[in-house]
């Protein structure tokens, strides 16, 4: 694997993770609007994934770029 390969991956993941950020708070904005506990549920798990998995994402993929150098 490239680097060119490992940063375009990294884009791709930011890029998903700030749609998730997005689709979540559009959720919540749901539930506030229709009092929908599936849009809580939703929006809550999209937030959730956001808050959680965002630094993990970027830190594996360092650590690959790091052993292929």
């Amino acid at each position: 694997m490239n680097n060119a390969w490992i940063s375009k991956k990294k884009k791709i993941m930011l890029i998903i993770f700030i749609f998730n950020l997005i689709i979540g708070i559009y959720n919540l904005y749901l539930f506030s609007a229709g009092n929908s506990l599936f849009n809580l549920a939703i929006g809550s798990m999209n937030i959730g994934a956001w808050a959680f998995f965002r630094e993990a994402a970027t830190i594996s993929l360092q650590k690959k770029q790091k052993k292929e150098s």
